[in-house]
């Protein structure tokens, strides 16, 4: 019964940082085109805008 623990948790945890390891190239891609397109959205409206630019400003400027 341990043995067979082992062997899932062991397998579990060796899937799940595979998968973390495989996503890892992908999420600044995906947050660059979220900001992207919540700029884009913000652009057009003129009641956004300044909601947006001073939220991605505080929030993305720690460089």
């Amino acid at each position: 019964m341990l043995r067979r623990y082992l062997l899932v948790n062991g397998i579990s945890t060796a899937v799940l940082y595979g998968a973390i390891l495989a996503l890892a190239p992908v999420v600044p891609h995906v947050l660059m085109s979220a900001r992207e397109t919540l700029s884009s959205i913000a652009m057009e409206s003129p009641a956004l805008a300044p909601i947006v630019y001073r939220i991605v400003i505080v929030q993305g400027g720690g460089g």
